[in-house]
């Protein structure tokens, strides 16, 4: 398959895509179509480049002191923030609004947001028959997420990953 041999992004994450001043479009490229594969099997295609004003935003705001718990350097958070499984396409007033915020406050915020950032949240897995029957029937892993950690940042990582392998399969 295409991503298991592609030396961008080989299945071990460390290898996953990193965001980086270089990469930004591409990065929003990638997580568009990331975000159009699920909501077009769900039923609710809304491709995000078709949008003005959309960036590539981070799930954790810049915060390294309130990572502490995880990281035992700033060096360690940023490397981990700017992975591809903390990164979402929004729209710029929305990041403007809610980007500095805890992820604990603006995960509610992400439901009004496109279906890649609504995954993150609770009520996505009980109000959108078209989103869980994708789910259910791809056997992707999605979850919804009360507090996100490290951890999160790499199931995320290999979700979006096995997003793309699914589609091309």
């Amino acid at each position: 398959m295409l991503l298991d041999s592609d030396p961008i992004w080989l299945p071990e994450l460390e290898n996953a895509p990193t965001l980086n001043q270089q990469n930004r479009k591409k990065l929003l490229v990638l997580l568009s179509l990331v975000t159009e594969i699920v909501a077009r099997e769900s039923g609710e295609a809304d491709y995000p480049l078709n949008h003005p004003n959309m960036e590539v935003e981070h799930i954790w705001a810049n915060h390294y002191e309130d990572h502490l718990d995880e990281f035992s350097s700033e060096n360690e958070f940023a490397s981990v923030r700017n992975r591809v499984g903390d990164l979402l396409v929004l729209t710029k007033s929305f990041n403007s609004s809610y980007g500095d915020d805890p992820y604990e406050d603006k995960v509610v915020q992400y439901f009004s947001q496109n279906i890649l950032a609504q995954s993150l949240c609770e009520t996505k897995y009980s109000n959108a028959p078209g989103f869980t029957k994708f789910r259910d029937a791809s056997g992707l892993p999605f979850k919804s997420y009360e507090k996100f950690t490290s951890a999160a940042v790499d199931e995320r990582s290999e979700l979006y990953r096995r997003i793309l392998l699914w589609n091309w399969s």
